[in-house]
């Protein structure tokens, strides 16, 4: 009996760690100033609704719909943005220069970093994989 009540208080206290490692609301002021930087930058009319943390990275709401996850050294690792295209400051000029070769009228919706590499979802159905130096690496249709 008592190894099932030892048991038993010890997934307890499990469960309400688990709650605790969840994400919480933090501060503007916590984030990262090159983060801030970064937001002022190339969303200059949206204002900062919320900011959670769940210890290795930042989740950032913005007022226009735009959702940026940055790591705890300001870094955006990705950007969602249903409603409003992503600005091209946001990525250096030789990764805009490729998806503006490869498709025209399309723009950014969808962003992440992986590896030095930007995988982008594009506004007409594409997803396209641009290397850092601009290099076109691959693209299929996003159904």
């Amino acid at each position: 009996m008592r190894k099932l009540f030892v048991l038993f208080i010890s997934l307890m206290v499990l469960s309400a760690a688990s709650l605790f490692a969840d994400d919480f609301v933090v501060p503007v002021s916590a984030l990262p100033q090159n983060a801030r930087a970064f937001i002022q930058r190339t969303f200059p009319s949206a204002q900062i609704w919320k900011v959670e943390r769940d210890g290795r990275k930042f989740d950032v709401q913005l007022s226009n719909g735009v959702s940026i996850d940055f790591l705890t050294n300001g870094e955006w690792v990705n950007i969602d943005s249903e409603y409003t295209p992503i600005p091209d400051s946001a990525f250096p000029a030789a990764v805009i220069q490729a998806v503006r070769n490869a498709h025209p009228q399309a723009a950014v919706i969808d962003a992440e970093k992986e590896w030095g590499n930007y995988k982008l979802k594009l506004n007409n159905m594409m997803e396209v994989i641009v290397s850092g130096n601009g290099q076109l690496m691959g693209q299929k249709f996003d159904d």
